[in-house]
């Protein structure tokens, strides 16, 4: 009897250690459960911010490179300067002191005006004031609420309805002089719409918001979604009279005021709501404020709970009914669990950061090209009577312009790769050939950076191929360039292409090796080496550009080809990629396949007729200039409409090729070439019409097909692009 009352003691002693550790464990896994939210829903907050914050300060950027050109230019190149405006910047407005617009094709919105002028009442005040507050910009209502700075030079405005367009929007905008002592303004309009679609966030299966306010808590922006609160117009209108501190709520609001970072939790909408809030700090008093209810995220935590509750009380009954072992197994695997969780959040945390530094890069690889475009194009304009100079700043210009459409390309080819629409075209081709074009090209800059490129001699029992010709040669390109990249001056390149045993199926394999003895990789980031957005630390560090997505890209193109990519590399002893692929072989050797050293008379083409259609006056002078550099007849039409009557009111064969813009007012590209194809004579159908289309992606390409063309080409144009057609055509 005594023995059995020890056990019971001792049972309800265990039991009671039990239940008490039972508790600790479920408060201090609840407490870590709510950090961990609260941390995940800041952050977020501040990404959004951030990503808001360099769209703005890039807007700035260009607007401030306008302002220096309009402030530089004289009454003689102020018109030049504003076409170019007109075409690089159509949404940007520049207004006059009394509201009127600088570009007349315009309409100025009468409310941007009344802020401006607002803004100019108030630095006005701040000039005559003395003391503490000179020169600071009082907050108010409506447009031009926002905090100006730099003395009044930029900033942005608060959102209101466009008197243009009636849509809800805002501005940025920066001030400036012309030569003439003339104040200009020039703004650039969000449509708040758009602002919401990109910009705001949602949380916790999209009962959690976020919105742009100003530090009056007015909502300058809020989402589009149908669960957003739609019922206020400012943000402390959702706290509830009741249940709420009246000192937090101040603190809360000054916060806001003060423009600071934090989060806060308060009774909104009869129910316990947290704010989460961080300033944009680019050139406005506005903050990103996500508002999420209390009850999702206690939600999320009690759901982890009950998880882990169940494997508690199945840990304790087992510890209870079998051996303290097994709970310590049970321990193990909650352990193990929580790791995995740990690994899976330090995961998406490092993709994160992965893609804040691929906007960083690629803010600087856009901007660098831009900036040498632009102030070749300024230097040029100083020295116009200087031909040499003038010629060098050219090249140069051209130079910054295949580096930025290189940039561009591969930020589209990203795109289609990440949503899977991406395609590989099929023509005839020499491998040798583009094997030689790009091993060419890179040997030159190999010996503009000091290295030695040895190219092994190619020997190709089946040199041509059917395939995506362009595909290679950006494969190829992309290892290549990265070996000479990071291989310092006195090293060396080895590159090799060769073939695989027999064809198979029709298809013949090919092994091409780059062996670089430059700065070699770490064994950790070999691990991440083919994933986007990736970069070495010991490129970033010493500024070696790129944007970090081009041998994700090349392992994409192989994977779509049905091909491999492998790479061995050591620190400070260099890299070795190998590639491995496979092209049909053609049963018999296409006519196109021409001998690379194959010399191709000089053709006169003053017989024949083309038709230019295209709305942007600067787009068709330059197509017009490049289509009349080779001979032949040039007639232009303005819009789709106007194409259609030319065609129509012509006589039969009187056009020999017709060069389509895509995106015109009227009667767009796609529906121009579907009339003229429908037209009821005979020579319509023969017409080659090829797209010159800013639009450049597949699907783009597919699309002009469908419509009735024959082939596509992207802008910029080239040369090169309109005499190859000319070629095929002719």
């Amino acid at each position: 009897m005594k023995k059995n009352r020890i056990y019971l003691a001792a049972a309800l002693v265990l039991a009671a250690i039990l239940g008490t550790g039972v508790w600790s464990f479920v408060r201090g896994v609840s407490g870590q459960l709510w950090a961990t939210s609260i941390r995940t829903i800041t952050e977020t907050t501040h990404q959004g911010a951030m990503t808001l914050n360099l769209q703005f300060e890039a807007d700035f950027d260009m607007l401030e490179v306008i302002r220096e050109s309009l402030d530089q230019a004289g009454t003689s190149q102020l018109e030049d300067v504003l076409k170019l405006i007109n075409v690089a910047e159509p949404e940007v407005m520049v207004y006059l002191d009394g509201g009127n617009s600088l570009r007349p094709d315009v309409k100025p919105d009468q409310k941007v005006w009344e802020a401006l002028e607002e803004l100019e009442k108030q630095k006005e005040a701040a000039r005559e004031q003395t003391g503490e507050g000179a020169g600071r910009n009082a907050a108010g209502q409506g447009p031009g609420a926002g905090t100006a700075y730099d003395g009044f030079a930029k900033g942005v405005l608060d959102a209101h309805i466009s008197s243009v367009t009636g849509e809800h929007v805002f501005n940025i905008f920066v001030r400036g002089v012309l030569q003439s002592g003339e104040e200009i303004w020039l703004v650039k309009e969000y449509s708040t719409r758009e602002v919401a679609e990109r910009f705001t966030l949602t949380f916790y299966d999209k009962t959690g918001f976020s919105y742009l306010v100003d530090r009056s808590g007015e909502i300058m922006v809020r989402p589009a979604h149908r669960n957003s609160n739609k019922t206020v117009s400012g943000l402390f209108d959702m706290l509830d009279e009741e249940g709420n501190e009246e000192p937090v709520v101040e603190d809360f609001q000054a916060s806001i005021y003060d423009l600071r970072t934090g989060w806060a939790r308060f009774k909104a909408g009869g129910e316990q709501q947290v704010f989460s809030y961080e300033p944009l700090k680019a050139g406005s008093d506005w903050l990103l404020v996500s508002v999420i209810p209390e009850h999702m995220i206690r939600a999320q935590t009690n759901r982890i709970l009950r998880r882990t509750m169940m494997f508690s009380g199945t840990a304790v009954g087992l510890i209870l009914t079998l051996t303290v072992i097994f709970y310590g197994t049970k321990m193990h695997e909650n352990q193990v669990y929580t790791r995995k969780l740990k690994e899976a959040l330090d995961a998406a945390d490092t993709a994160n950061r992965a893609k804040g530094r691929f906007l960083m890069d690629m803010s600087h690889d856009i901007r660098t090209p831009l900036n040498a475009i632009i102030g070749m194009t300024a230097i040029a304009r100083e020295n116009a009577a200087d031909r040499g100079r003038v010629e060098d700043c050219l090249d140069k210009i051209q130079i910054a312009g295949k580096h930025l459409i290189s940039v561009v390309g591969d930020v589209l080819d990203m795109s289609q790769i990440e949503q899977g629409t991406l395609m590989l075209r099929e023509d005839n081709f020499l491998l040798s050939k583009i094997f030689g074009e790009v091993t060419g090209s890179m040997a030159r800059r190999g010996q503009e950076a000091g290295l030695a490129m040895e190219v092994v001699p190619v020997q190709l029992e089946h040199d041509s191929v059917t395939g995506d010709s362009s595909r290679i040669r950006q494969i190829l390109f992309n290892i290549m360039d990265n070996a000479v990249k990071y291989t310092p001056a006195g090293g060396s390149v080895v590159v090799e292409l060769k073939e695989t045993g027999q064809v198979l199926e029709g298809r013949a394999g090919y092994c091409f090796r780059c062996i670089d003895d430059g700065i070699g990789m770490e064994p950790e980031f070999l691990k991440r080496v083919f994933l986007p957005f990736e970069r070495a630390r010991n490129t970033t560090s010493s500024r070696i550009a790129g944007t970090g997505v081009g041998l994700a890209i090349t392992k994409s193109l192989l994977d779509l080809m049905g091909g491999t990519i492998y790479v061995d590399s050591a620190p400070g002893k260099g890299s070795a990629f190998t590639v491995e692929f496979s092209l049909e072989v053609p049963e018999q050797i296409p006519e196109t396949a021409e001998d690379p050293g194959t010399e191709k008379e000089p053709r006169d083409y003053g017989d024949k007729r083309v038709l230019l259609v295209e709305d942007n006056e600067l787009n068709m002078e330059i197509a017009e200039e490049l289509v009349g550099i080779i001979g032949v007849q040039v007639e232009k039409a303005y819009n789709g409409q106007e194409a259609v009557d030319m065609v129509r009111e012509s006589p039969e064969g009187y056009y020999d090729l017709i060069f389509m813009d895509i995106q015109m007012p009227v009667m767009d590209g796609y529906e121009a070439t579907r009339q003229i194809r429908g037209m009821d004579r005979e020579d319509v159908g023969g017409i080659p019409i090829f797209a010159l289309s800013a639009n450049a992606l597949a699907e783009d390409v597919q699309n002009s097909l469908e419509a009735g063309m024959n082939g596509h080409i992207a802008k910029p144009v080239d040369l090169e692009s309109i005499e190859r057609v000319l070629g095929q055509v002719f």
